[in-house]
C-alpha cells in the first residue's frame, strides 16, 4: 500500500465529509445553542418539558441529517451496509449529545449538564433514525 501523501489524504477527507455537510452543519447549530451562556438565556416561566421536547428534536434532526447526506449510498448498498449506516448513526449523536451534555456541565456559565437532557438527546436521535429508516426502507 503506497503512502498517505497530503494529496491522498485530502482527497479521503474530501469523500469523508462531502456527504456529511447536512450533519456536521447541523451538529454546528446545536453546539452553538448549547454553548450561549445562562446568562445570555431569556428568563421567561419555563414551560415544564418543553427544554426535553426541544433536545428530542434537535437531535432527530441532527441524526436524520447524518444519514440523509449519506441516503444514495443507503440505498445502493445492501442490508449490512444499511444496519452499519444506522447504528453509526445512532453512536455518533449519542457520543455528541453527551458530548455535548458535559460541555455545558463543565465549560459554559450559568449551565448544567442534565442526564434527562442526555435521555431526550438518545430518544430523538432513534427516533430521527427510525423516521430516516421508515421513509428509505422502500425506495430503491
Amino acid at each position: 500500500m503506497p503512502p498517505l501523501t497530503k494529496l491522498r489524504l485530502a482527497n479521503l477527507l474530501e469523500r469523508l465529509t462531502k456527504n456529511s455537510y447536512p450533519g456536521i452543519l447541523c451538529g454546528i447549530i446545536i453546539m452553538i445553542l448549547t454553548g450561549i451562556p445562562g446568562s445570555c438565556l431569556p428568563h421567561v416561566k419555563p414551560i415544564i418539558g418543553l427544554d426535553k421536547v426541544v433536545h428530542l428534536f434537535m437531535y432527530a434532526t441532527f441524526a436524520f441529517l447524518c444519514l440523509w447526506g449519506y441516503r444514495e449510498q443507503y440505498l445502493s448498498n445492501g442490508n449490512a451496509y444499511q444496519k452499519r449506516a444506522l447504528l453509526l448513526a445512532v453512536v455518533i449523536s449519542i457520543c455528541y449529545g453527551g458530548l455535548t451534555e458535559i460541555l455545558q456541565e463543565h465549560l459554559v456559565p450559568g449551565r448544567t449538564g442534565d442526564w434527562f437532557d442526555f435521555l431526550a438527546d438518545g430518544l430523538g436521535t432513534l427516533f430521527g433514525v427510525t423516521i430516516f429508516y421508515l421513509f428509505y426502507r422502500h425506495k430503491k
